[in-house]
């Protein structure tokens, strides 16, 4: 029989996962409020900078309401102003100034209200992005909630993929990820890892990852299955020829020789595979000896004899 001694040995390690594409920002346009669509400009797919108007719904009646409050509250500032006039001669005017002063108040709250409402009756995108599809047709009419489109912000791709847990300790932010995806065959899109989440899943033991990728030629879009290649740090592991594996049902085993020349199986967990080896990840421990050639004869308890490299 050959043995071989376990061993430490450095391990390049990467991780492959599938994510899916995010845009790095997202909304969905809707209208805050009830009215009809006076003005619509809704370029589908085409990009739009932030601040652009989207849409214009019928503000006649805010505007009305507007003018007359500004009207009211510059006449009632006009009367507050001659009172504390008045005050200065008079004690008893005091009680009228005071009085007015909260008209005033009462007023300039109204204004603000109506403007508010006004200043809704206007969509404008909230950050650069690329347009969606419309959903409404200009002169329709929607109310609170109905969404108007969407937008995204593409010119970054946030990727989300999920990571055993075994890899925690290794997944840190700034490592770099190598992402394709089958529209683009080979061409290999560079990005790294952005954030971790605090939690893991409860079910599948694995963690969430989120990553970004340039993509100004936006060529990456929202929704898009990719195959996300992250490289982790040359980290020393345990590592085993793969010829010393016996596979067993759904578990792995080495047989493991003892002092005495006596092999026992034991059960081991692997871990990344290489060319003609395999790490260790539990079962096992450095300096252990076992058995690399001749597995299928042996048992528990044999004795063997070794055969020099």
């Amino acid at each position: 029989m050959r043995t071989t001694k376990v061993a430490m040995a450095p391990l390049n390690r990467e991780v492959k996962a599938l994510g899916t594409a995010l845009a790095y920002d997202s909304a969905k346009i809707v209208s805050a409020t009830s009215d009809y669509l006076t003005f619509l400009q809704i370029r589908e797919g085409q990009s739009i900078k932030k601040g652009e108007i989207i849409a214009q719904l019928n503000d006649t009646e805010e505007k009305a309401r507007v003018n007359e409050l500004a009207a009211l509250l510059s006449e009632q500032k006009r009367q507050l102003a001659r009172l504390k006039n008045l005050t200065r001669t008079q004690a008893s005017a005091i009680s009228l100034l005071d009085e007015q002063q909260a008209k005033v108040n009462a007023t300039q709250a109204q204004l603000d209200a109506v403007q508010a409402r006004l200043n809704e009756m206007v969509i404008r995108a909230p950050f650069d992005g690329l347009i969606g599809l419309r959903q409404v047709s200009e002169g329709a009419f929607i109310s609170t909630g109905t969404v108007l489109t969407t937008l995204d912000d593409i010119s970054t791709i946030r990727v989300e993929f999920n990571v055993a847990e075994r890899y925690m300790a290794d997944l840190v932010p700034g490592l770099d990820l190598r992402i394709t995806n089958v529209a683009y065959g080979d061409q290999v899109f560079s990005g790294e890892i952005k954030a971790l989440d605090p939690r893991l899943d409860p079910v599948t033991r694995s963690i969430k990852v989120h990553g970004i990728v340039a993509n100004q030629e936006l060529k990456l879009r929202p929704g898009m299955l990719l195959n996300v290649q992250v490289e982790l740090a040359n980290t020393a592991v345990l590592q085993i020829p793969e010829k010393a594996i016996v596979p067993l049902q759904n578990k792995h085993y080495v047989f493991v020789v003892d002092k005495e020349n006596k092999v026992s199986q034991v059960e081991v967990e692997l871990g990344e595979r290489i060319p003609g080896s395999v790490e260790v990840v539990s079962g096992l421990k450095a300096g252990d000896e076992i058995v690399i050639e001749g597995t299928q004869k042996l048992r528990n308890g044999v004795s063997i004899s070794r055969v020099e490299q």
